[in-house]
């Protein structure tokens, strides 16, 4: 019987080098077995999460929008289970410890040799990434490529609405981590003070029905008591 197998990890290139990111970061990584899409800066990267979950962050620090280190701190909040990976100018050791206090399992100061990168980058997705047995028949829930539509076990696509995209996003990043209730409101609207939480819990309550529906299984998506949700998937 065949053993346990990995799938193609998702990577994340945050970097405004578009030298560096496009000759140099993208190929050798997608090369190297990574699913890799490469972005410019913070704003590009959270736009992006709305529609796909990545296992990887490979991050610089000195981006034009937001700085890496806020980054970093940003996404371990969203899930303690993202792989991060700060790619940096600064290499003091004062910067190497804010970078690992925010968040990130590894600090890579430039220039740097890409079979570290890469090889840091593969140690790292051992732990993120899960295994998969190949003997299985049935498909779990998850997400289509795109990030637009829950694909159930019994292969039914269920379409979701741009707001129902972005929760899912974030709950399927952190799966297995609950979520809190503001952080999924932030995605939702700028101002979360004129938001009411009540609108979140609807829009649960509609998705898991639909799923249900369509789908003829529950989403397993549950309500964390005090705290927001959780995606077990």
């Amino acid at each position: 019987m065949m053993g346990a197998a990995r799938r193609q990890p998702t990577l994340a290139v945050v970097e405004d080098d578009r030298t560096f990111r496009e000759d140099v970061l993208l190929p050798v990584l997608a090369h190297s077995g990574f699913h890799v899409v490469g972005m410019a800066g913070a704003l590009e990267l959270y736009r992006s999460m709305t529609l796909r979950a990545y296992d990887l962050v490979l991050l610089d620090v000195g981006l034009p929008d937001e700085d890496g280190f806020s980054i970093a701190a940003h996404l371990r909040r969203l899930s303690a289970r993202v792989g991060i990976v700060m790619l940096t100018g600064y290499d003091s050791g004062s910067d190497r410890m804010r970078g690992l206090r925010a968040g990130a399992d590894a600090y890579l100061p430039k220039p740097v040799d890409m079979e570290e990168v890469v090889t840091t980058l593969h140690n790292l997705a051992r732990w993120v990434v899960p295994e998969t047995n190949p003997v299985q028949t049935r498909s779990q829930w998850r997400l289509d490529e795109r990030g637009w539509c829950i694909l159930a076990p019994s292969g039914v696509e269920i379409e979701m609405n741009l707001a129902e995209r972005q929760v899912m996003a974030m709950l399927a990043a952190a799966a297995g981590v609950p979520v809190q209730r503001e952080t999924l409101i932030a995605r939702l609207v700028k101002n979360a003070y004129d938001f009411d939480p009540h609108r979140l819990e609807m829009l649960v309550h509609r998705l898991r029905k639909k799923c249900q529906r369509l789908a003829e299984e529950e989403l397993p998506l549950r309500a964390v008591r005090g705290i927001g949700y959780v995606l077990n998937w």
